[in-house]
């Protein structure tokens, strides 16, 4: 992952999605560059805590800005770690911007085949992940934590993108975002039991001085392969957010705010 910065806002982005940069913008916010307070640090983008909605549309305005789009063109969903994913339409856009009231519910993934449209997905532990097809002109973000990961989140974008823009699984390039890592995103047997469901243990479950680690990245790789995804055009950022909570928020390090992984068609 790299970084860039843009009238006063630090966005990562990955190596593999920057090549494609005439034909989306893609990014990864951090917890610095806005005026939230507290546990919020400064940029937190969510309406779903209870920081002050004035202090989150600013940071919003802020992040377009450094964007060049307006606010109107992200589009904002209320996650429950499930894996229900909405194709959006540019009658959709702005939804969840400005207020929580006309976000998605329930949602937990965005595909569109639409320019101008800002995809975003939440996130301060949990993984999101961007996804791009360069042959049909496609997008996606998915939220995945733990329960998101096990319920294998990433196979029902592919193929919801395959379903509704003919996308190829071979041809989509996708960044796994910063996330609880392997090396701090301890379990307990209830998640080692649900991941068995779903994978070799022995690959997602890291022991380490008598605990358990889920190693999420590695989950939601394997799946994309599984689902078609061509290994080398899978890129994981290995950015933790726990461990460098300095950057990102982190909810088990107490905080409130949330970062987000956006992605755009131009």
């Amino acid at each position: 992952m790299i970084f860039t910065e843009s009238n006063g806002i630090k966005l990562g982005h990955f190596e593999n999605l920057q090549k494609h940069r005439k034909a989306i913008t893609h990014f990864v916010t951090t917890r610095h560059g806005g005026v939230s307070e507290g546990t919020y640090g400064t940029f937190n983008l969510s309406l779903n805590q209870t920081d002050k909605h004035n202090n989150v549309i600013e940071n919003r305005r802020r992040l377009a800005n450094a964007l060049d789009i307006k606010p109107t063109d992200f589009v904002f969903p209320i996650q429950i770690h499930g894996t229900n994913i909405l194709r959006i339409f540019d009658e959709d856009r702005g939804k969840g911007a400005l207020t929580k009231d006309d976000a998605f519910d329930n949602t937990d993934g965005f595909i569109t085949n639409t320019k101008g449209l800002c995809l975003i997905s939440l996130a301060a532990d949990c993984v999101p992940i961007v996804f791009f097809d360069p042959t049909n002109s496609a997008v996606g973000v998915a939220h995945s934590g733990w329960k998101g990961t096990v319920l294998q989140i990433a196979s029902h974008l592919v193929s919801a993108m395959q379903h509704k823009f003919n996308t190829n699984p071979n041809d989509l390039i996708v960044g796994i975002g910063p996330s609880g890592g392997p090396c701090c995103y301890e379990v307990g047997q209830d998640v080692i039991d649900e991941a068995a469901t779903k994978f070799d243990i022995s690959k997602v479950i890291i022991r380490r001085d008598e605990k358990n680690y889920f190693d999420m990245w590695e989950a939601n790789r394997i799946t994309l392969i599984e689902s078609g995804v061509k290994p080398q055009n899978i890129e994981v950022s290995g950015v933790c957010t726990i461990s460098q909570n300095d950057t990102f928020f982190s909810s088990r390090q107490g905080d409130g705010g949330r970062f987000v992984a956006g992605i755009l068609l131009l």
